[in-house]
């Protein structure tokens, strides 16, 4: 029989860890049914994948290894079993945090299910139909000048399906911002003193998940920024309003303790002068 665990109750790490297996295999087995699947129709995926190349280079892909088609098909088979598994991975994240969770917080379930998958397919689908065609367009068209421009199948599918899942993975901002909040580890309060730091650490992680190109990063660091505006929006909804009365009662508490340092601090240096005042007439008189 199933036990059902009280708010309050604790429960051994070694639960945790035999339930954490089990939903990593049941994971495991959705993803290799689907691997199977994708890797069936493998031909649609190709050809959608080589769509955003520009028209004369469509169909022209080359290998110089007798493995090379082999594993990129794996790599792309792969890619689309993680999109279509997306809502039973992120349905088994969300059950395994939700015993910490109380019961208002475990209604948000499904509402983190959908958003999730919603934010992984719109990064994909805006990497591919923006960032793809204007990041292959200047790459290309930047070396044709001066070089042949011949692009084997691991390379290309390598390129491509790490754009799209880096794209796809970092949508997930928002979410991942709701939920840091809504377990205190974050606020809304520092989320908003760290803008600056946000919108440069948004670009770095741009330059770090994109090739080393403008175009690609800029098309990345900016949607990531935003994402992050919106996160700072949408965990105001669902912070506890106790917990922010607190953050701010301590900021206000850390100011004027630095107030009071500087006032300490100003005060004492205008004794000290006018000690100096008063010792140096005396020096000299003696």
């Amino acid at each position: 029989m199933a036990t059902h665990l009280k708010f309050t109750e604790k429960v051994p790490i070694s639960s945790h860890l035999i339930e954490l297996k089990n939903r990593m295999i049941k994971v495991a087995i959705v993803l290799a049914i689907f691997f199977g699947v994708c890797f069936y129709f493998k031909d649609f995926l190709l050809f959608w994948l080589e769509d955003p190349l520009p028209s004369k280079y469509k169909g022209n892909l080359i290998f110089i290894s007798p493995t090379e088609p082999f594993f990129a098909h794996m790599k792309v088979s792969f890619m689309g079993a993680l999109f279509i598994s997306m809502p039973y991975i992120l349905y088994h994240i969300w059950f395994f945090i939700s015993p910490g969770l109380k019961v208002k917080e475990k209604k948000i379930t499904m509402m983190f299910v959908f958003f999730g998958t919603i934010f992984f397919v719109f990064g994909g689908v805006f990497c591919y139909f923006l960032v793809l065609p204007l990041g292959l367009k200047f790459l290309i068209g930047y070396g044709i000048e001066w070089y042949h421009f011949q692009l084997t199948i691991q390379l290309y599918f390598n390129f491509v399906v790490k754009l799209i899942l880096a794209f796809a993975f970092a949508f997930q901002t928002p979410l991942i911002m709701v939920l840091l909040t809504k377990f205190g580890i974050i606020n809304t309060i520092k989320m908003r003193m760290y803008r600056k730091w946000a919108f440069l650490g948004s670009f770095a992680l741009a330059a770090v998940l994109t090739p080393p190109d403008i175009i690609t990063q800029v098309l990345l660091g900016l949607p990531l920024y935003g994402l992050y505006e919106f996160g700072v929006l949408v965990s105001a909804f669902f912070e506890d309003p106790k917990q922010r009365a607190q953050v701010i009662k301590q900021m206000q508490l850390q100011r004027e303790m630095k107030q009071a340092k500087k006032e300490a601090a100003m005060k004492a240096s205008s004794i000290k002068k006018k000690i100096k005042k008063t010792v140096k007439p005396k020096t000299k008189a003696g």
